[in-house]
């Protein structure tokens, strides 16, 4: 009797194990790769490891001389660690008066003019991951004399590369003292510019 009742307990049991596996079996495989209003294509598109798009590398020094070799330097360096050195441009040098008075007085005793020159290095695309790195490296090797700074390109680091046109200046300063509005828009200054040297040229 207990024989025959485990008997057919293991029956049962293999019984429920069959309609286990065949179940299991049955249930369609299901994919969930995000948004299902977007191609699948698009995720793998995405870098694995996040990036910045466009940092600026800004050196700033005296020596015109070290501050070049150390930009040579940095872009050698971008390249070793396989970043992509998009850009690198030069600003105008800033003038620094330095004056230094006499002791307990307002004479000056000495009077020196330093030239402040700069250089930017842009890299493109570069992961979080190497971004310390090469913050680390520039640090250890940044001479004597020489700043570095690293930030986000922005609209008015491109405006700070080209030159101011004086001419367009002057001519915006007279076209107020004529009564025109400040608040003209940039075609009217334009018309009235192409205006005047067609006048002079005639």
């Amino acid at each position: 009797m207990f024989a025959t009742k485990c008997l057919v307990q293991q029956c049962f049991k293999m019984a429920k194990l069959q309609s286990f596996k065949s179940s299991k079996v049955c249930v369609p495989s299901v994919r969930c790769y995000g948004s299902i209003y977007e191609p699948e294509y698009l995720d793998l598109l995405k870098p694995d490891i996040p990036e910045y798009e466009e940092v600026n590398i800004q050196i700033k020094g005296y020596d015109f001389a070290i501050l070049e070799s150390f930009q040579k330097l940095v872009h050698t360096i971008a390249e070793n660690m396989d970043l992509e050195v998009s850009d690198g441009w030069a600003l105008p040098p800033q003038t620094i008066n330095v004056k230094r008075l006499v002791p307990n007085s307002e004479n000056v005793e000495a009077q020196y003019t330093l030239n402040v020159y700069e250089r930017n290095i842009q890299v493109v695309d570069i992961p979080t991951t190497k971004l310390s790195l090469l913050i680390e490296v520039i640090e250890d090797s940044l001479p004597a004399g020489v700043k570095a700074s690293i930030h986000k390109h922005t609209d008015e680091h491109e405006i700070l590369r080209y030159i101011p046109d004086n001419e367009l200046k002057t001519l915006k300063i007279q076209l107020e003292e004529m009564g025109g509005s400040k608040k003209k828009s940039e075609c009217e200054i334009l018309i009235f510019i192409v205006k005047s040297v067609t006048l002079c040229s005639t």
